[in-house]
């Protein structure tokens, strides 16, 4: 990934899980950072920590569901770096696993504002930047759930559908003007986001739960955040250049 050298990154929610692992990657190969999310405190924790281990880094507060706010963030990269060569689009609204009809209209209503719209969202002030630089890689953050039926996650699953459209359908609009977009659809992965979702949980039921899990992915276990990481790199350098408008799947065997 030594093309990554110098590059400037925008990852929105990379504060956490997927987009933080993605962020020290970014940094491990020599890239310039600029991670985003809505929680100030924590921003510039990871800010220290990308510094600390030898990056160029920034974060700086967005609110995906805002235009006017990412157009601020897009600006903030430009002013800071002077140009946006690859984004990642991780941020999504944490709602809760429940039975359909049972989903509260506002639940909803915060989902699909941040995992589609969030995604075009970003999509647009990114692609209007790079343009402006002759190209770049987007890579968006979709899910295996965004390929199937997901039960007790009806919302969410629309919305990470929509995410593979979006970037289908933009991927086709943009590569003759040197931006290649494409997504990775994670399986299952060990992130703060999944730990949350079971803590309502006792530790024994926890652990059953895990190892449920566990034993319906072919590879025996959840996938490390890392590994997500490296594949969102993959695709956002040049090793993958003849890769457009793909949804890489990273779930351990599970779609096979």
């Amino acid at each position: 990934m030594q093309d990554l050298l110098g590059k400037v990154v925008l990852i929105s929610g990379g504060t956490t899980g997927i987009g933080l692992a993605a962020a020290k990657a970014f940094v491990a190969s020599g890239a310039k950072v600029v991670v985003a999310a809505r929680n100030p405190e924590r921003g510039i924790q990871v800010e220290q920590e990308l510094r600390h281990l030898g990056g160029d880094a920034a974060f700086h507060r967005c609110d995906v569901t805002d235009p006017s706010s990412v157009a601020d963030l897009v600006a903030f990269v430009a002013d800071r770096f002077g140009q946006l060569n690859c984004a990642v689009n991780s941020a999504a609204f944490d709602s809760r696993p429940s039975a359909a009809h049972e989903v509260p209209f506002e639940e909803a209503g915060k989902t699909i504002s941040t995992d589609v719209l969030g995604v075009f969202n970003c999509m647009k002030y990114e692609i209007e930047t790079m343009l402006q630089g002759g190209g770049g890689t987007i890579v968006n953050v979709s899910s295996v759930n965004g390929l199937s039926g997901a039960p007790n996650a009806a919302v969410y699953s629309a919305g990470k559908h929509a995410v593979i459209g979006l970037t289908r359908s933009m991927a086709k609009e943009y590569i003759a003007r040197g931006i290649r977009i494409n997504a990775v659809c994670p399986g299952a992965t060990e992130t703060p986001r999944r730990e949350r979702r079971t803590e309502h949980l006792t530790s024994n039921e926890r652990r059953e739960h895990r190892d449920q899990l566990s034993q319906a992915i072919p590879i025996g276990r959840l996938a490390k955040a890392e590994e997500i990481a490296s594949a969102i790199l993959w695709l956002s350098s040049a090793a993958s250049s003849y890769v457009v408008g793909h949804s890489l799947v990273v779930d351990g065997g599970l779609q096979a």
